[in-house]
């Protein structure tokens, strides 16, 4: 069994970006994921716009997941997705991970697993996942899908109104299914509904998901109270669960606060010798909760690392990218195309 330099486990942008920097030191990598995606929780968000990444102008999630995965094969990373890790254990200094598509075993390991594996949360009728194939929806990733349509949406939460804004100029109707009297999110966006004619219904659930004809499309929905209400897409957000089983087995052995998170040291280090973690998985003095932030402790993730593995000999960081030898080959090309 090959045995790869670092294990990462987590395809989201932490994970990328480690698989793109532990490359370039010239480390064999395997990246595992849960999803059969890569991107991480920026995936369940492909339209909503990010702003916060330095040097980077105001991107969708979907494009920024699609530089991202872009840079992180520059160096032919191993990638399995549809993968998830279930045990991980170190023998004779070399990890071996259990995981649902059989072991894989590392000379290091980096965890970039985020606040755990987030799915959402299921609309609890039975039969409604027969139309998740037709108009049934649990994030929107192409607002485009929308144009003109009558689109109900149940939930009351950021996401939710957020969702509400973003079909409003685009959607024919939107109607607002909250479960209670109170909208949860951000008051300036919740004053803002009756600028695109939101009808918002407060105080009710969906109770029924009536069929068309053919029985394969929502035709309506019949909310609690009898109503009935025709539309042609129905579009879940009730949260999000977040499995994190396979963090809460570490915790014997790397040191965890209450919610979980690991309490690194210097930065990235879990207290076990060879395994890093990087990410929203991670917690430290003044950590700042941005996208931008896991992209230098992945750096630092994937250098600690690199000494680890090579036993100090080598160079703690890689040279800068505009005098790096591995890029020359690349900048030849990339001149060329100028």
């Amino acid at each position: 069994m090959k045995i790869f330099d670092t294990l990462i486990i987590g395809g989201g942008p932490a994970g990328l970006y480690a698989a793109f920097y532990a490359g370039l030191r010239g480390m064999t990598v395997k990246l595992i994921e849960h999803h059969d995606t890569l991107g991480g929780k920026l995936d369940i968000y492909r339209e909503k716009f990010i702003w916060d990444i330095g040097g980077m102008p105001a991107n969708t999630g979907d494009e920024v997941v699609r530089q991202l995965i872009e840079q992180a094969y520059t160096f032919g990373p191993d990638i399995s997705t549809g993968t998830t890790c279930e045990d991980i254990i170190k023998e004779d200094g070399v990890f071996i991970a259990t995981t649902t598509k059989g072991q894989f075993k590392a000379k290091s390991v980096i965890i970039a697993t985020g606040r755990g594996i987030y799915s959402p949360v299921k609309l609890n009728i039975s039969g409604a996942e027969k139309y998740e194939m037709s108009n049934l929806y649990y994030t929107v990733k192409d607002l485009k899908m929308f144009k003109d349509k009558n689109v109900l949406i149940s939930g009351g939460g950021n996401t939710a109104v957020d969702w509400a804004h973003d079909l409003g100029g685009i959607a024919n109707s939107i109607t607002l299914v909250c479960r209670k009297n109170e909208l949860k999110g951000h008051e300036a966006m919740v004053d803002k509904l009756d600028r695109y004619n939101i009808h918002v219904i407060r105080g009710e659930t969906i109770d029924t998901l009536m069929p068309d004809e053919n029985e394969d499309h929502i035709q309506s929905v019949q909310l609690t109270d009898g109503r009935e209400i025709f539309t042609d897409a129905v579009v879940i957000n009730h949260g999000f669960d977040a499995n994190s089983e396979f963090i809460g087995r570490l915790k014997e052995h790397i040191p965890m606060n209450e919610h979980q998170m690991i309490e690194t040291v210097n930065t990235v280090e879990t207290g076990i010798p060879g395994l890093f973690s990087c990410g929203d998985q991670i917690t430290y003095d003044n950590r700042v909760h941005l996208i931008a932030t896991c992209f230098p402790e992945a750096a630092t993730a994937a250098n600690f690392a690199k000494t680890y593995i090579t036993g100090g000999e080598a160079a703690e960081e890689a040279i800068v990218s505009s005098h790096n030898e591995a890029f020359a080959n690349k900048n030849k090309e990339m001149i060329q195309q100028i």
